[in-house]
């Protein structure tokens, strides 16, 4: 198991990384680095963190995470191999003061809020061209897209202060917590099995769970099992009864009450709410709008 924190070099002589990769499958891998991350998702889908943010991702999904800020990104059991495009950078790589100058007004605000992370729902960047081109282009429209980003509307993710930076034994711990929930949110999971993953006992688990993540082991088991009802909700014609029990609800009442508590509206709501905006959507939009998600914070116009 890797400790939380990662330790990044930048590629010489660009001073910052760049990386397309492909795996069958991510696992949950809490950890943070004092750059910042961009990371555009290809291809699968899963869950991603940041801070006390749990949300879906989707082929399309951009977020940026600021220095110091938890993430990681957990694919869900049925998804395609995952393909990313991930950019670390420093706030210097151009210059100690580069963005200091009001010119970058919009590029400062940006990388400030992104110490809460941050997902673009609309913006199409082009990282796919960065691995064609030469590394003075590279840098080039690496600035061009942070500019472009900042001042298109995106979505803060973490709510208030971000869990604190962790030692490694206790990430070792978090890790393997989160392993066993995403690897067995769809069963009858309790608390001592989560517990015992991390070779602990219920109530100190869930005690160092809560403080390191901003989440109760329960509510967090329950993100996730909403969240992917709410995939299964968009992409199949399963009923909601049957989606309850493939997320791991014992009962339909409880799914309909966590639903609701989480998402604002009933399941079937969300499943009829889906539907009408691609009903109203053209066919060639379609792909951009199931990418678009409209839960998390409000947006911050530019």
């Amino acid at each position: 198991m890797r400790v939380l924190y990662e330790h990044l070099e930048p590629e010489f002589p660009v001073n910052w990384r760049y990386t397309r990769f492909r795996a069958p499958r991510l696992e949950a891998y809490w950890h943070f680095h004092p750059e910042y991350e961009l990371t555009y998702i290809l291809h699968g889908t899963g869950t991603r963190l940041a801070g006390n943010s749990v949300e879906e991702y989707r082929p399309g999904d951009l977020a940026l995470f600021g220095p110091d800020l938890p993430h990681t990104y957990v694919t869900t059991p049925e998804s395609e191999p995952i393909e990313a495009i991930v950019i670390h950078f420093a706030r210097d790589f151009l210059g100690a003061e580069f963005f200091d100058s009001p010119v970058f007004g919009n590029v400062r605000r940006m990388l400030d809020d992104a110490r809460r992370g941050i997902r673009f729902p609309d913006a199409l960047p082009a990282l796919e061209d960065l691995g064609r081109l030469t590394p003075p282009e590279r840098t080039v429209e690496l600035l061009r897209t942070l500019v472009m980003l900042s001042r298109t509307p995106y979505i803060l993710l973490a709510t208030g202060r971000s869990p604190s930076v962790l030692h490694q034994s206790t990430a070792v711990r978090i890790q393997a917590m989160m392993k066993a929930i995403h690897s067995g949110y769809t069963t009858r999971l309790s608390l001592e099995d989560i517990a015992a993953a991390a070779h602990m006992n219920a109530s100190a688990a869930s005690r160092l769970f809560a403080r390191s993540t901003g989440f109760t082991v329960s509510h967090y088991v329950n993100l996730v099992r909403v969240n992917r009802a709410c995939q299964l909700l968009r992409d199949t014609d399963r009923s909601v009864s049957t989606i309850a029990a493939d997320s791991g609800f014992g009962n339909l009442s409880n799914f309909n009450r966590r639903f609701r508590e989480l998402k604002k509206m009933s399941p079937r709501e969300y499943r009829a709410n889906f539907r009408v905006e691609l009903e109203t959507v053209p066919v060639t939009d379609l792909d951009a709008l199931r990418r678009h998600r409209t839960h998390g914070t409000a947006a911050v116009r530019r």
